[in-house]
């Protein structure tokens, strides 16, 4: 969706309040792989520099891959974009693309690690998380365990 930022030369603001969707494109090459629900509420405005400023409220749900167990989880996020907008591929000839400037911003999100699984109940071949209370002995170790225990 792009706006025409010459409206701004006869109004105060440019008001902007909707759900918005991204395409296909987006996501790839990207750690999120769909975004549902995106909705974004404010304005856009030229500040006392002649400088185009967003004041906008987005919220909505990204699909993650989860760290642990690599599967798509659901993250929600809300965030406010408090800032002037540079002219970086988002303003085309007074155009702004609100879909990159929102992209942009959501990216920034992402959290570095997120997972939704319960550790205590994570295993796999041969393997299984255990707390360092665990008094579990590995089989393979129970000689060894034996031997030191008649020594103490």
């Amino acid at each position: 969706m792009k706006i025409n930022l010459l409206e701004l030369n006869y109004k105060d603001k440019i008001f902007i309040d909707g759900n918005f969707t991204f395409n296909a494109n987006y996501f790839e090459n990207s750690p999120i792989k769909d975004l549902k629900n995106v909705y974004a509420n404010g304005f856009i405005k030229l500040n006392a520099i002649e400088k185009y400023e967003a004041n906008i409220f987005v919220k909505g749900t990204m699909v993650i891959l989860d760290s642990v167990t690599n599967e798509k989880v659901d993250y929600d996020f809300e965030f406010e974009v408090d800032d002037e907008i540079e002219e970086n591929g988002v303003i085309n000839q007074n155009m702004l693309d609100i879909i990159e400037l929102l992209w942009q911003n959501i990216v920034l999100e992402v959290p570095i690690r997120f997972t939704k699984s319960d550790a205590e109940n994570l295993s796999g071949d041969n393997w299984k998380v255990i707390d360092g209370n665990n008094k579990e002995i590995d089989p393979r170790m129970q000689k060894l365990y034996e031997l030191n225990k008649g020594g103490e």
